[in-house]
């Protein structure tokens, strides 16, 4: 009975002690209101549901007070990184990459199960058998500043492999594939993850020519001006997350279920090199 107490206890116990270990905010500041913005993949009315619940266990858990700022679109949401507004940030590596450059934005968190890698599919008959026989045609991508299936790709294809190629927005990465499938270009892009969720039948359509080495997922930043104890506190009350059922359910929901430290020299310097603000379309 005593060995089946200990193992009920134990669990409890360690996050009790890692709890008190990462603190709570000091008093001076907490009158303080810190912003967290997210990068507007979906709806901002979809985006405050799934956020509200980690940023209020943060705030209950370390006295921070945190206020969510949506955008309606990306280039409100690049101005405000440009500016500097946000505290916190949920942000693309593209966007980090610009924002560390304007507003010295440092990555403290970032997904640990997955990678964004971007893929070239050509038809499954396609006698296209290097990369380098797409030079000069047609290819198909989602929309010019989608990061891992068009910026990102577009932007390897051209400064590292040399691959000159005329691109062909068609809104969705399943219109890609489905316009790879059909025949109507030459050869599409996309990532491995949403190939990976189409039905059977267009996969099957389909033969991946070539990978681009991954990216590290989606990082949450935050700005030189907040305090070191600050962001280490929302780290640390981030990361106990998985320690219980209810967080891995919060963290899953913002798709960042095993957060690990971020850092930018090893996990996003090397896009950089890239020079993807070149390719990025001003108008999207």
């Amino acid at each position: 009975m005593y060995r089946s107490l200990i193992k009920f206890l134990l669990p409890t116990t360690l996050l009790v002690c890692l709890l008190f270990s990462a603190g709570r905010v000091h008093a001076t500041e907490k009158d303080r209101v810190y912003k967290i913005g997210i990068v507007p993949q979906y709806t901002p009315l979809f985006i405050y549901r799934h956020w509200r619940p980690l940023i209020e266990r943060i705030g209950k858990e370390t006295g921070l007070r945190i206020e969510i700022e949506t955008y309606k679109n990306f280039k409100q949401f690049g101005n405000a990184l440009a500016s500097g507004e946000p505290d916190f940030t949920y942000l693309s590596p593209y966007h980090l990459v610009n924002a560390r450059r304007s507003q010295a934005y440092m990555p403290l968190l970032r997904d640990d199960s997955r990678q964004l890698i971007g893929i070239v599919v050509v038809p499954k008959d396609s006698k296209v058998k290097s990369i380098n026989d797409l030079d000069g045609q047609t290819l198909s991508f989602p929309s010019p500043n989608a990061f891992a299936a068009s910026l990102y790709l577009r932007a390897y294809l051209r400064e590292k492999i040399g691959l000159d190629f005329k691109p062909d927005y068609v809104g969705t990465h399943g219109n890609v594939y489905r316009s790879v499938a059909r025949k109507l270009v030459a050869a599409g892009g996309g990532v491995n993850s949403s190939l990976a969720s189409q039905p059977e039948r267009l996969q099957a359509a389909l033969r991946v020519l070539m990978s681009i080495p991954g990216v590290a997922a989606h990082p949450v930043a935050v700005h030189k001006r907040v305090p070191e104890n600050v962001y280490k506190l929302f780290k640390e009350s981030f990361q106990l997350m998985t320690k219980d059922r209810r967080g891995r359910e919060i963290l899953a929901s913002v798709q960042i279920p095993s957060p690990v430290e971020a850092d930018y020299m090893r996990d996003y310097a090397f896009l950089e090199t890239l020079n993807l603000e070149k390719h990025r379309a001003t108008n999207e």
